[in-house]
């Protein structure tokens, strides 16, 4: 156990320091599991989840080939021009983008290219972006917490606890979709006077302005390919266990994503095939993989079943048990990243379903996914959108600051995981799970 321990917590630190990639730090402290004895070759194959591995592949895949496509530039110009650019309504616009766009890929992406739309946007409008950027990203997040595909500790509870798309959307869908809509109102109030001062500003300069930061054409042939290998990989997802049942054929998360991704890459052109390829998030699938292996380490060492028996005793109640479950690691998400804090207690809720009196395991995925989505709002590190997000503002406009992002930030994320909490017991009390 101290070999797993050890080896666990100096990855972690040099994980949190940032200081190395993080992908090369998970897979030599992988490595170092398996040299060192804890892991034997046949525990790393059997630890490491390939559902999720192949479910993010082949979603990276799709989210590059529409990214090259420009189809994501070409969304947002389109809805900036639905309102007319008004500053109000295009606060909303984006933040109802991040919400939906992260219900669907991976809210990295969907960061990458809004914060720099956002930067662009606010600079011509004379509006602060750091509020407005951490508003998106706080909606990403959430938005992020509807599907299975959304968030990465989604993806890592349901493949790992067996849960599927559907299962998510109609269980954390609802709670999510109301959680967004109440951090919209929020942040709106909280960026009410600068929204109504860049409203005074507005001329035909700044509209031409705007015009101007996207105005290349959306590639056709990319864009119908992508879209088209989408639609199918969403449809696939959402069905994929009566059209087993149907076939016979194993129809799983991963084979839902990735034979889409597949087959379109194969209808582009060479040329834009190799683009595509070449900016997949490789590096996160890396890390993922590693990652599952260091805390493969911690499973056969039977930390996490020791950590069941603990939660198990730390209420009397199981809605006591499911409120733990939500804010205990949804305000550790905010310190750790909630990638390794969802992958550890998918574990522990594994072991906790097998213990008598405790709540129905999808009650308790529910209040985890919801409290480490939400949670992960917090602060700077609490997610990778949250990173990609502050680093990008850091290196393109100036110092934000921790203390920049936990004023804005902390309020609304706190309020919304008190509303995803009384949901979740609620869900528990009318026995909808």
């Amino acid at each position: 156990m101290l070999k797993s321990i050890i080896i666990f917590v100096v990855a972690y630190g040099f994980i949190i320091s940032e200081k190395f990639p993080r992908h090369w730090v998970a897979l030599i402290g992988g490595a170092l599991l398996i040299i060192s004895g804890v892991l034997t070759p046949t525990d790393a194959i059997t630890y490491i989840n390939w559902e999720t591995l192949g479910l993010l592949s082949g979603m990276f895949v799709l989210v590059s080939i529409l990214n090259e496509a420009g189809f994501f530039s070409w969304l947002a110009m389109t809805a900036i021009r639905k309102v007319n650019y008004q500053p109000a309504p295009l606060f909303i616009v984006l933040i109802l983008l991040a919400c939906n766009l992260s219900m669907f890929m991976d809210s990295i992406t969907v960061m990458l290219f809004l914060s720099a739309l956002t930067l662009q946007l606010t600079k011509l409008l004379k509006i602060d972006p750091i509020p407005v950027i951490i508003a998106e990203v706080c909606a990403a997040n959430v938005g992020g917490a509807a599907t299975l595909m959304g968030d990465p500790p989604n993806v890592i509870l349901g493949t790992t606890l067996g849960f599927t798309f559907n299962d998510f959307a109609a269980n954390t869908g609802p709670i999510s979709a109301i959680t967004a809509g109440m951090l919209m109102v929020v942040f709106y109030f909280i960026n009410r006077r600068s929204l109504r001062n860049a409203r005074d500003m507005l001329n035909e300069t700044t509209i031409a302005q705007i015009e101007q930061l996207h105005n290349e054409n959306m590639h056709a042939h990319m864009t119908r390919v992508g879209l088209i290998g989408f639609g199918i990989a969403v449809f696939l997802l959402v069905f994929h266990l009566p059209l087993s049942a149907l076939t016979g054929l194993p129809v799983n998360a991963a084979t839902a994503a990735l034979v889409p991704a597949v087959f379109s890459v194969l209808f582009l052109k060479p040329g834009d095939a190799r683009n595509v390829i070449l900016k997949v998030d490789g590096e996160s699938i890396l890390f993922f993989g590693g990652l599952f292996l260091l805390i493969g380490g911690l499973e056969k060492a039977e930390v996490f079943s020791t950590m069941a028996g603990l939660l198990a005793g730390a209420s009397d109640s199981q809605n006591g048990l499911v409120l733990v479950l939500h804010w205990i690691p949804g305000l550790a998400s905010g310190i750790l990243d909630n990638v390794p804090l969802a992958l550890a207690m998918s574990y522990v809720l594994e072991d906790l379903a097998r213990l008598p009196g405790m709540p129905a395991l999808g009650l308790m995925v529910w209040a985890l996914a919801l409290g480490v989505d939400i949670g992960g709002n917090l602060t700077p590190i609490g997610a990778s959108a949250n990173v990609v997000a502050y680093s990008y503002m850091e290196r393109n406009y100036g110092k934000v600051g921790w203390k920049r992002w936990l004023v804005i930030a902390v309020p609304p994320t706190l309020i919304a995981m008190v509303m995803a909490s009384l949901m979740v017991v609620g869900k528990g009390m009318i026995g909808w799970y």
